[in-house]
């Protein structure tokens, strides 16, 4: 029956995630992956060089609202299985295709009886979840549940102390590096992504780095009040993490440096973001 999985759940996994789980975090989730998926993946939900027949396995790690996995079912044949995983069930949908299940796992410590089942793997925006010694062991457990031939693929962001519109989201990123150093997180994931890849075995390694906004859009506007929405957004997802560095004053402190940020964000040619897109594919042999 279509939208009732069942939840199967593994050892407690220690969680680094900077963002917290409120109802509002449920709409930005899904507003911001169908944006990125049309701007930095250049309107594609799959950028490995891959195809999907019947019979073939995918799976999505830190699925969330399950979103590009309920995109993905509407592009691929039925009889492609879609397994989504993330630690935290929150956001898994109710309602969804027979061919798609959810269950409760870390990218950290995958089943051993997937090993060599999948086609493709999906993860997006981790980098403010995996520390340095998890992004490792994350790695090697994609390689290891993946086909030998099979992909996976990466959306990912590194806070970035020199891609900034002024001094408000200066102050926003010093502060960001600051707290991703206090928890191992990965600070530098735009530029080391494909190393790590390439550390944990895989081969024909791709990125591409996309610089938002593009001054060369066709809708420049649009795009730019898209992509501050996703920016702007993200502020009050990490309000609580950025609070607990110590390095504001008060709550009415961040709030004043976010309220100054937005207005750097209203002049397209003075803001950028990098987003980072990578894949990458399992040895045949």
């Amino acid at each position: 029956m279509p939208g009732s999985s069942p939840h199967s759940i593994e050892h407690p996994f220690v969680s680094h995630y900077v963002v917290s789980y409120t109802e509002d975090e449920q709409e930005r989730l899904n507003w911001q992956n169908q944006f990125l998926t049309k701007t930095v993946c250049e309107g594609k939900l799959i950028s490995a060089p891959t195809t999907l027949d019947p019979g073939d396995e995918v799976l999505e790690s830190a699925t969330g609202t399950g979103i590009w996995l309920l995109s993905v079912a509407r592009e691929v044949h039925p009889h492609v299985s879609l397994t989504g995983i993330d630690i935290n069930p929150q956001f898994f949908p109710t309602q969804h295709s027979p061919n798609i299940t959810f269950s409760v796992h870390s990218v950290t410590n995958l089943p051993d009886s997937w090993t060599g089942r999948f086609k493709l793997a999906n993860q997006r925006l981790l980098v403010g979840a995996l520390t340095f010694e998890q992004w490792g062991v994350a790695l090697s457990e994609l390689y290891r549940v993946l086909k030998p031939g099979g992909w996976v693929q990466l959306l990912e962001t590194s806070p970035e102390t020199t891609a900034y519109s002024g001094p408000n989201m200066k102050r926003l990123m010093d502060v960001s590096v600051a707290l991703y150093a206090s928890k191992g997180l990965v600070s530098d994931l735009n530029e080391t992504i494909n190393q790590r890849l390439e550390h944990a075995g895989f081969i024909n390694v791709h990125k591409r780095i996309v610089g938002l906004p593009r001054m060369d859009a066709q809708d420049l506007d649009s795009e730019h009040e898209g992509h501050k929405r996703v920016v702007m957004a993200f502020g009050p997802a990490v309000k609580q993490s950025l609070l607990g560095t110590g390095m504001f004053e008060s709550e009415d402190d961040l709030n004043g440096v976010m309220e100054g940020m937005h207005k750097e964000w209203d002049t397209p040619s003075q803001c950028l973001w990098r987003w980072t897109v990578a894949y990458a594919q399992k040895p045949e042999v």
